[in-house]
C-alpha cells in the first residue's frame, strides 16, 4: 500500500477522509463518557465539528512535524510524502466510531495499529530500518510536544504581562 505513495497521483479526497476519521477518533477519545450524557443531536455535532478541527490539526501540524524531523533523518522526498504516510496510518481509526460505542477503551486497539502502520509506512516509502522509522516517530512527537510546550509558556508569559 505505502509503496504506491512514491508515485506523485492526486490523493487529496482520501488523505481528507482519512484526517477526518483520525479527527473523529481523537474528538471521540477526548469526549469520553461526556458525549453519551448529551442527546444524539447535539452528540453527532460535537463530534463533527471536532473530528473536522481535529483532523485538519493531526493532518497539517503533525504532518509537519514528522515531515521536518524525516528530512533531517536523511530522506530526501517533499513534505507531502510524510503527510501522506501519516495519513495513510490513520485507516485503522475509520472503525473508531464502532469501537467507541463498544467500549470506549477500546479506541486503544486502532490507535496502535495506526502506530504500527505509521511505522511500516515510513519505513517503506523511505526503505529504512525499524529502529529508523521508529526514531523518526519518536523524535516527531518529541519535536511537537517541546514547539507545545514552548506555546504554553509564552501564552503564560503574555498572561502575566497584562495583569
Amino acid at each position: 500500500m505505502f509503496t504506491r505513495l512514491r508515485d506523485d497521483a492526486d490523493r487529496t479526497d482520501v488523505v481528507a477522509v482519512l484526517a477526518f476519521a483520525a479527527g473523529i477518533a481523537a474528538a471521540l477519545a477526548i469526549g469520553g463518557d461526556e458525549l453519551r450524557d448529551l442527546d444524539v443531536l447535539d452528540s453527532l455535532v460535537w463530534v463533527f465539528v471536532s473530528g473536522l478541527a481535529l483532523g485538519f490539526a493531526l493532518y497539517w501540524v503533525a504532518g509537519w512535524g514528522l515531515a521536518f524531523v524525516v528530512r533531517r533523518l536523511g530522506a530526501v522526498a517533499e513534505a507531502r510524502l510524510a503527510r501522506h504516510v501519516l495519513a495513510f496510518s490513520f485507516l485503522p481509526l475509520v472503525v473508531a466510531l464502532v469501537v467507541w460505542l463498544i467500549w470506549a477503551p477500546l479506541l486503544l486497539v486502532p490507535a496502535a495499529a495506526s502506530l504500527a502502520l505509521l511505522l511500516a509506512g515510513l519505513r517503506e516509502v523511505y526503505a529504512w530500518s525499524w529502529a529508523r522509522a521508529g526514531a523518526a516517530v519518536a523524535l516527531a512527537a518529541l519535536w511537537l510536544a517541546a514547539l507545545a510546550v514552548c506555546l504554553l509558556s509564552l501564552l503564560v508569559l503574555l498572561g502575566r504581562l497584562g495583569e
